[in-house]
């Protein structure tokens, strides 16, 4: 089924969880026990079920553009335009003071829209188990498809969940009746990433791949394992599945098609979430990419309303100043505007309705791409002491960017690996979960200003919860340890 026939089933009753108008601090819809007797009888809407899924977490991806901000301008790949006032604290200039927050504390401090992802997820999950295999058109192999693809969503948003904000809530089950879900204390963090564990491994066992990177596969369940694998300093398993995808059947693509990444289904690509525009559907928006596009990209559109690459960021790590610099990545995806650059990995602008004013930013958010596994693969080998397979990942990213190869080692070797993520995956919603992995705000100066011993030991590094919302709904949950009192 084509993703453009999410919109079609926005209202259905529990079963797509949308509305936000319940009180309780998850944020889901009482389930409709009648219509579900009705709703779990065709393999075909649990179909429908699942493309809700995927658009819940769009959408949760979308919320003040949060997707970018959590993974990218809290590390300080960018600054902002005149325009975002509010972000002053959140960049580095502000010290990434990430307590104060105005007009966006609704997407950065409240994770109640991701649990209506794994509400979802949870209802695809436990209704599909109790539904007879001939209910489905492919019988038990798509039934467990679907738990397979639910299982993977689900522990996607508990991991990106866990990585924003630290200890999660963690829901197994469907809540039927959200207004009298009991008080929850947060999850450890093993219990959480144990139960992630289990869900990738469901999915592995009983999904495939295809050329549809809009959709869970195989090689996505491998890909989101690595990471957690390698989260949990795990990386001899991290190796083992990074291994798995990159022996998978995904190429890199070559310099002169890098663009091609984010227009949808590369050959690199893992697993992506369609915003291609289309007139008949409703995945595309104006909202998101936009933010790194000025005019004479969007037409009238004042540098003031975008974010920009970081001065630093650029002369230091791209050297983009230097004549001698060999990078490629800079010419194919910056662009430089009034002496300002800005990222153009998405800049597929489409007008519409003979309107300037409509538009499209058509390009697809991409979650899970080659280049990253190359690199996580480097870092798990530098990580167990093979320093020459970890030079042989980190220099064939480097190759196609046009750069010479790295000799290095110990720690040195290990900040080249981070280096590079972030040259490659700029604007890719990742740099902020690197650091945080790979425990390098005190090694690096560019960050060591700004996370005292005091603030890593108290993990400063996740965002605060919003308490004024959600502590009068859930008596144990807590605030985390740096932001009580800053």
């Amino acid at each position: 089924m084509k993703f453009k026939a999410i919109g079609k089933y926005i209202g259905m009753a529990s079963i797509l969880v949308l509305s936000s108008s319940c009180s309780k601090y998850l944020n889901l819809e009482p389930q409709n026990s009648t219509y579900d007797e009705v709703f779990w009888k065709d393999g075909s809407n649990v179909e429908r079920a699942k493309l809700g899924a995927y658009s819940l977490l769009r959408d949760a991806f979308r919320a003040d553009r949060s997707f970018f901000i959590l993974g990218d301008v809290a590390a300080g790949n960018f600054q902002v335009g005149g325009d975002y006032w509010n972000y002053n604290s959140l960049v580095k200039a502000g010290g990434f003071k990430f307590s104060y927050a105005p007009y966006l504390e609704s997407s950065l401090w409240n994770w109640t829209r991701f649990y209506k992802v794994i509400n979802q997820c949870n209802l695809i999950i436990e209704n599909s188990e109790g539904m007879d295999n001939g209910l489905f058109k492919g019988g038990e192999s798509e039934k467990n498809n679907a738990i397979a693809e639910a299982r993977f969503l689900r522990a996607y948003t508990f991991f990106y969940m866990q990585r924003v904000w630290g200890d999660v809530l963690l829901t197994k089950n469907v809540f039927k009746d959200p207004q009298n879900i009991p008080d929850m204390a947060r999850t450890p963090e093993k219990e959480t990433l144990d139960f992630c564990t289990e869900d990738l491994k469901y999915a592995i066992d009983h999904l495939t791949n295809s050329d549809n990177k809009r959709f869970a596969s195989k090689g996505a369940a491998e890909a989101l394992l690595a990471h957690l694998y390698a989260w949990r300093h795990d990386y001899v398993n991290a190796e083992k599945m990074a291994t798995a995808v990159i022996q998978g059947n995904y190429d890199l693509v070559e310099m002169a098609d890098y663009k091609t990444i984010w227009e949808g289904d590369s050959q690199e690509t893992i697993f992506e979430l369609p915003m291609l525009y289309s007139e008949s559907g409703n995945e595309f928006s104006k909202d998101f990419f936009n933010a790194f596009l000025a005019d004479p990209t969007i037409k009238d559109k004042n540098i003031a309303s975008a974010w920009y690459i970081d001065l630093d960021l650029l002369k230091e790590s791209f050297r983009i100043l230097d004549p001698d610099m060999k990078d490629k990545r800079p010419a194919a995806v910056f662009r430089k505007v009034n002496n300002t650059w800005l990222l153009h990995k998405y800049d597929e602008v489409k007008y519409y309705n003979n309107n300037e004013s409509d538009y499209a930013v058509s390009n697809n958010l991409v979650l899970y791409r080659l280049a990253d596994l190359y690199l996580l693969r480097a870092e798990a080998y530098a990580k167990t002491g093979r320093e020459g397979l970890a030079m042989n990942d980190l220099n064939k990213i480097r190759s196609r960017a046009g750069l010479s190869d790295v000799t290095a080692g110990g720690m040195e070797l290990f900040k080249e690996i981070f280096h590079e993520r972030r040259r490659e995956l700029l604007g890719e919603g990742s740099t902020q979960f690197d650091l945080i992995r790979m425990e390098l705000f005190d090694k690096l100066d560019e960050y060591s200003i700004y996370y005292s011993t005091d603030r890593i030991a108290n993990q400063g590094y996740y965002w605060p919860l919003n308490m004024r919302d959600l502590l009068p709904q859930n008596e144990k949950l807590t605030q985390n340890s740096w932001w009580k009192n800053h």
